[in-house]
């Protein structure tokens, strides 16, 4: 968390550019300063883990996401994303989400280095307002920025990538914080013709942290206990409807236990849009994840493993009052399967209402005007 004088001075800086959106920079442009700004209200109750907030009352929240680029050199780009949010249905928060370099050699290899989304899955790409069709995100998906390389390339019907990363695929609070810890993570997809994709991704690595007392791994290293994560996922546009699908199957190495604890989850969104400017959208999910904690209590140190089940659906209405301005009004209601070994962690599920305004804009295309008004 950081001052407000870090956000009044990050929106002028000009690097702040998403890797999974950064588009190639336009004709003779070599700067690009662009983002999002969205206001949202929520209502929701409290008998969700996932949905509820502001302790159930109505509130509200604003985002900026602001990100830039500048090419150097023929092909070579300095990027970075800066995001803050605040408000009474969010926690406050205000850093770098991103920033890196990227060096395009053709369409067939694209290098990236440094703090990047982690390429596992699709979502990431489909992350902000102007691109996600609904409001919420899948929960087995969440977006996260560990440091990294990454080398990623298409070739007709055929796109790859394969990176290095600093930290594993995890759901926050349900597995101890992770250390830093290099792991590789590859990715296909295939094309066979205009609008199907069909796509893979797998990572293993270490999970756990490095400040895990010795007796809790069983006297072995933290970095030997793995987690593996095997991911496909499905893009289909026919007309003016779209479908993307996504599953994900994960199994961690726990100590003290003989067997891995496994975990699955999947969802399924659709899109169908009846005119340029009106649509409606839903998704479907589910996240069948291991909680994995170690508890310390009087009578000894022991490690909680077991999975959490739920799932949640998303209906949506979308408005593009403009070519920059997207209006959205969503309902989403979640179920958890309650039962004596995790009654004291999780709640039955609830229901939230959320209204969203996204604002795109362009602030080299607000310079360009100013320009072209002064010289007239």
């Amino acid at each position: 968390m950081r001052a407000r004088g870090t956000m009044r001075r990050a929106i002028g800086v000009t690097f702040a550019l998403t890797v999974a959106f950064v588009p190639q920079l336009h004709g003779q442009a070599r700067v690009q300063l662009q983002g999002i700004a969205d206001g949202e209200l929520w209502s929701t109750d409290t008998n969700s883990n996932l949905l509820s907030r502001n302790g159930g009352s109505v509130g509200g929240l604003g985002r900026l996401q602001a990100w830039g680029a500048v090419e150097l050199a023929r092909g070579l780009v300095f990027y970075g994303l800066f995001e803050t949010r605040r408000g009474a249905a969010t926690e406050y928060e205000s850093e770098f989400e991103q920033y890196g370099v990227r060096y395009t050699a053709s369409p067939r290899f694209v290098f990236d280095a440094g703090k990047i989304p982690l390429p596992i899955g699709t979502f990431a790409a489909r992350r902000f307002s102007n691109r996600n069709p609904l409001i919420g995100a899948p929960d087995g998906y969440p977006v996260q920025y560990p440091y990294g390389v990454l080398v990623s390339g298409a070739a007709k019907v055929l796109d790859y990538r394969a990176a290095l990363v600093s930290l594993p695929a995890v759901h926050e609070e349900y597995t101890p914080e992770p250390s830093q810890a290099w792991r590789p993570v590859i990715g296909a997809g295939i094309t066979p013709f205009i609008g199907v994709r069909l796509g893979g991704s797998y990572t293993w690595g270490p999970y756990l942290n490095d400040e895990v007392s010795p007796g809790l791994l069983a006297q072995r290293d933290w970095r030997s206990y793995d987690q593996r994560v095997l991911s496909a996922d499905l893009a289909v546009s026919v007309g003016y409807a779209e479908l993307i699908a996504e599953v994900g199957h994960s199994s961690y190495d726990v100590p003290n236990r003989a067997e891995a604890v496994e975990g699955l989850t999947y969802y399924a969104e659709g899109k169908y849009t009846f005119t340029p400017r009106l649509y409606v959208a839903a998704r479907l999910g589910r996240n069948d994840y291991p909680f994995i904690q170690p508890f310390t209590t009087p009578g000894g140190q022991f490690w909680v493993a077991r999975k959490t089940d739920f799932h949640d659906e998303e209906l949506g209405l979308g408005f593009r009052v403009s070519a920059g301005t997207l209006a959205k009004v969503t309902y989403r209601q979640d179920h958890w399967n309650v039962d004596g070994g995790n009654q004291a962690f999780v709640r039955p599920g609830g229901r939230a209402f959320a209204v969203q305004l996204s604002q795109s804009f362009d602030v080299m295309e607000w310079i360009d005007r100013a320009r072209a008004r002064g010289a007239q």
